[in-house]
């Protein structure tokens, strides 16, 4: 029963985050072209343009465009978190588990978890969703900082390549974000049925990887 659990969840947690670790390691390490490289080829010369010609305000508004972004995707999370909380709290058996979660030991909690697998799902999902905001938080503070340090780079065009770098990890922490947010989904399929929870996790990695290389440009 354990490992029909823990077998879905593995396959789950490696779509997820092996497939984050090749994308960046791919994007970053030059053997490919992805959509990300792409991007922060346009973003590299946006910047140059920007500071070339002097003119901080076209970034600023572009910063705090993302900026909104981020907390509207914040906000989101926060309510998606609320309605779970809801779903828990209206449901006895959900709030039975959270007893016995919060009063057993860890070796009690395993050989009862097979009784409780719905709460775990539960779990994970939450987990998605706070790691969610917690790199659009990360993303919107690199861009605060943004808003100072790029007008400031104006006077001092070696800057760039610092600025760059800010660019390129808020650009991951939204990715990370957005794909969490989304994979979010599926440990609220799992409470439905194990093989649709699979077959979403393959499915939307799949999905992922065929976006991110794509690289054409019309």
């Amino acid at each position: 029963m354990l490992l029909n659990f823990l077998l879905p969840l593995g396959l789950y947690f490696a779509c997820f985050f092996g497939y984050q670790y090749y994308y960046f390691r791919v994007s970053y390490g030059g053997a490919k072209k992805t959509r990300e490289t792409v991007n922060n080829e346009l973003r590299k010369n946006w910047l140059t343009l920007a500071i070339d010609r002097e003119e901080p305000i076209i970034v600023i508004q572009t910063i705090r465009n993302l900026i909104m972004t981020g907390t509207f995707l914040i906000s989101l999370n926060m309510l998606l978190l609320g309605g779970i909380g809801s779903l828990i709290s209206s449901n006895e058996m959900y709030l039975d588990s959270l007893t016995l979660i919060r009063d057993m030991d860890v070796l009690e909690l395993l050989n009862k978890m097979g009784d409780h697998f719905n709460i775990f799902k539960v779990f994970i999902s939450i987990f998605m969703l706070l790691y969610s905001a917690f790199n659009f938080t990360g993303m919107i503070r690199i861009l605060y900082n943004m808003n100072f340090s790029i007008p400031a780079a104006i006077y001092d065009k070696s800057d760039v390549h610092f600025q760059m770098e800010q660019i390129k990890r808020q650009s991951k922490h939204f990715n990370k974000g957005i794909r969490a947010l989304l994979y979010s989904v599926g440990p609220i399929l799992w409470l439905v049925n194990t093989p649709i929870f699979v077959i979403f996790a393959l499915t939307i990695t799949v999905t992922f990887y065929k976006f991110d290389s794509n690289t054409k440009r019309k």
